[in-house]
C-alpha cells in the first residue's frame, strides 16, 4: 500500500520543506495532493510515491514559467533632474504594483533600471529574461503630467498595449492603478484587488521619497545621512504618505546592521516609521516584509517575523526584495538552508543585474558551505556594484573559505583601508586571527578601543575581535551584542567564522536568548 500523509505538515516533512511552500507548489506546480470535503478548514492528504513520481517529473521538466515583464525608467522628455526622479519614481511604483500579481513574473527595479541604457528590446529581453518590457516618457508642466506606456513584445518589437494620459499631478496613483490593470489585461493575467491608500503626496513629497530611494542604495555614511533627510523632509511635507515611512525604516535598519548608525540610536526611530508605514498602507508587501526583519532580528519573535513575511509573499509574491530579505533575515537564522537557498535564488531570477540579490545569494551559499558557488555570486555582485564596501567583504570571506587566503586577504584589507568603520575593523581583526596574523589582530584591537574612547563602538565588533584572537571575552560581547540588538549576532548558527565556538557549552545558551537555540 502507499504511504498515504495525512496533512500539509506531514506532506511538507516529507519535502523537507515549509508548509507555505509546499501549499505553493500545489497550487503553482501541480504538486499532487488530495483533498477531502467537509469542515471550514480544507483537509488534505498525499502519497509518498506520488509526490516521488513528481520531484522526479520536476527534474526531468523545468516548471512552465509564469509571464515575464520588466519595466524601464520612463523617459524625462523635459530634460529637469527633478522630472527624471519623478519619471524613476513612477516605474518604481508600477513594478510594486505588478509584483502583486499571481503569475506574473516581474524584473525587480534595479535589474531593470541598469538594463534602461540598451535600447535594443531584444537585447533588453535576453539580458532580463523578460518577454515583455514596458517603456514610456514623462512631462510635468506645473500641475499637470503627461505620461506614455507601452507594452512591447522582445521577441519581435510589436506593441500589445500603448496609452498616453493627460491628468493632474494629484493623479499620479490613478495612472499608476491603470498602467498596472493594462498590463494584466494584455498578458491575459488577473490583478488582485486592493483598498488603496488614498492620500496623494503633493509633488515635492514624492520627489524627496525618490531622491531618498535612490540615495539609500550608495550605503556611504554620506548617503545615508542625506537619504535620511529626505524621507524626514517628505514625512514633515505628507504625513499620510506611507512611502517615505518605509523608506526611514529600511534605511535606519541598514544603518546598524552595517555601522552606518548606533541601533539603539535609530532603532526606535525605525519601529516607529515602520508601524506608521503599514497603518497608512496595509496592503505594502515590502512594508511587511521590513517588519518581518524587525520581528525576528530585533525582536528575536520568529513566529512572528515569519507570520510578517507570509503576509508581504502573499501581497507580493513577485517580489525580490520580500524574497532575499525572507531568505538571510528570517530563514537562515533557523537554519532553514534549502529553502532558504531556493528563494535566494528565485530573487536573483527575478533581479539579474541587482548587486544586494547576487550577494545575499552568496552568503546563502556560505551557510550551505558550498564556497565555489558563493564565490561566483559575490564576485558578480562586486562586478555590479565595485563602489559597494560590504559587497567586497562578503567576496573576501567567501575567497577565504574557498581556501584562496592570499586573495582573500587581499579583498579584505581593500576594505579595511576604505572603510574604517568599527564593524570593519573588528571583523579585519577576526581575520587576521584566524589566518595566523595575531600580531596585525592585536594591533586591531588596539584600534577599537582608542575608537571607543571617543565614540560608541558595537559590542559586535569587539566579540569579533576577540573571537579572531580566540580570547575568551568573545562570549561576554556576543552577550552584550544580544542585548544591544546588534543585527549581526542572530547568524550565530549559521556562518561559518562561529564554528570554533560550537562545542563550547556558552554557546547554546546564546543561542538561547535569541530563540534559536
Amino acid at each position: 500500500m502507499r504511504e498515504r500523509l495525512d496533512s500539509w505538515k506531514a506532506i511538507a516533512r516529507y519535502l523537507g520543506r515549509e508548509v507555505r511552500t509546499v501549499q505553493r507548489w500545489a497550487k503553482a506546480r501541480n504538486l499532487p495532493v488530495h483533498r477531502l470535503p467537509g469542515g471550514t478548514r480544507p483537509r488534505v492528504f498525499a502519497f509518498a510515491s506520488e509526490l516521488d513520481a513528481w520531484l522526479r517529473s520536476s527534474e526531468l521538466q523545468p516548471p512552465t514559467r509564469p509571464v515575464s515583464v520588466a519595466v524601464l525608467p520612463f523617459v524625462n522628455l523635459a530634460g529637469d533632474v527633478a522630472d527624471q526622479l519623478f519619471g524613476d519614481g513612477l516605474a518604481d511604483d508600477v513594478i510594486n504594483e505588478l509584483v502583486r500579481i499571481p503569475g506574473l513574473r516581474v524584473i525587480a527595479r534595479t535589474s531593470s533600471f541598469a538594463a534602461g541604457g540598451a535600447r535594443d528590446v531584444r537585447e533588453i529581453g535576453a539580458q532580463l529574461g523578460a518577454a515583455w518590457l514596458l517603456e514610456g516618457s514623462v512631462r510635468r508642466d506645473r500641475q499637470r503630467v503627461r505620461v506614455s506606456a507601452q507594452l512591447v513584445n522582445t521577441r519581435n518589437g510589436s506593441h500589445a498595449w500603448s496609452e498616453r494620459y493627460d491628468r493632474e499631478i494629484t493623479d499620479i496613483f490613478a495612472i499608476q492603478d491603470e498602467i498596472a490593470l493594462s498590463i494584466a489585461q494584455a498578458l491575459r493575467v488577473t490583478l488582485t484587488p486592493r483598498e488603496r491608500n488614498t492620500i496623494t503626496p503633493d509633488l515635492v513629497a514624492y520627489d524627496l521619497w525618490v531622491k531618498g530611494r535612490t540615495l539609500s542604495q550608495q550605503f556611504t555614511l554620506d548617503a545615508f545621512e542625506d537619504a535620511r533627510v529626505c524621507y524626514e523632509a517628505a514625512i514633515a511635507r505628507c504625513e499620510r504618505f506611507a512611502r517615505p515611512h518605509f523608506g526611514l525604516a529600511d534605511l535606519l535598519f541598514y544603518g546598524a546592521e552595517f555601522g552606518l548608525a548606533e541601533p539603539a540610536a535609530v532603532v526606535p526611530r525605525a519601529r516607529e516609521a515602520i508601524t506608521r508605514a503599514l497603518e497608512l498602507d496595509a496592503w505594502f508587501g515590502e512594508a511587511h516584509a521590513v517588519l518581518g526583519v524587525f520581528r525576528g532580528v530585533l525582536d528575536h519573535d520568529w513566529p512572528g517575523a515569519e507570520a510578517a513575511f507570509h503576509q508581504a509573499l502573499e501581497l507580493s509574491p513577485g517580489s525580490a526584495s520580500v524574497l532575499h530579505r525572507h531568505a538571510w533575515y528570517c530563514l537562515v537564522p533557523r537554519m532553514q538552508v534549502a529553502e532558504a537557498l531556493e528563494q535566494a535564488q528565485q530573487a536573483v531570477a527575478l533581479d539579474p543585474l541587482s548587486p544586494f540579490a547576487h550577494g545575499h545569494l552568496g552568503l546563502v551559499l556560505v551557510v550551505a558551505r558550498r564556497y565555489d558557488r558563493a564565490c561566483d555570486a559575490c564576485r558578480t555582485a562586486v562586478q555590479l556594484a565595485p563602489s559597494l564596501w560590504y559587497l567586497h567583504w562578503f567576496y573576501a570571506t567567501c575567497l577565504l573559505l574557498q581556501g584562496n587566503v592570499d586573495e582573500g586577504l587581499r579583498e579584505a584589507w581593500q576594505v579595511y583601508d576604505e572603510m574604517r568603520q568599527p564593524i570593519v575593523v573588528g571583523a579585519m581583526a577576526a581575520v587576521c586571527g584566524q589566518y595566523h596574523q595575531p600580531g596585525k589582530a592585536r594591533e586591531l584591537l588596539r584600534e577599537l578601543e582608542e575608537m571607543a574612547v571617543s565614540s560608541r563602538v558595537p559590542p559586535s565588533a569587539f566579540a569579533l575581535a576577540y573571537l579572531g584572537l580566540g580570547d575568551d571575552r568573545v562570549f561576554e560581547f556576543l552577550d552584550r551584542a544580544i542585548t544591544a540588538r546588534n543585527p549581526i549576532v542572530t547568524h550565530l548558527p549559521s556562518m561559518p567564522i562561529y564554528d570554533g565556538l560550537r562545542n563550547d557549552p556558552r554557546f547554546p545558551a546564546l543561542l538561547a536568548r535569541m530563540g534559536l537555540a
